[in-house]
């Protein structure tokens, strides 16, 4: 999962994931919505995935 979440933050990425996108034929504009509810999703998960204890350790 941490690998997952590693790739899902580099732009690269997401580049390729449009491009991938745009080869399959979607639009601009239907790219760019499946792009932002990725985002959505990732940030609900984001906000209920609770942290394990060695990351909260290492919080300033």
């Amino acid at each position: 999962m941490n690998v997952t979440t590693q790739r899902l933050k580099e732009g690269s990425t997401w580049a390729g994931l449009a491009s991938l996108a745009m080869l399959f034929g979607a639009s601009v504009e239907e790219a760019s919505a499946v792009a932002q509810a990725v985002t959505a999703v990732a940030g609900l998960v984001a906000i209920f995935m609770p942290e394990n204890k060695t990351n909260a350790q290492h919080r300033p």
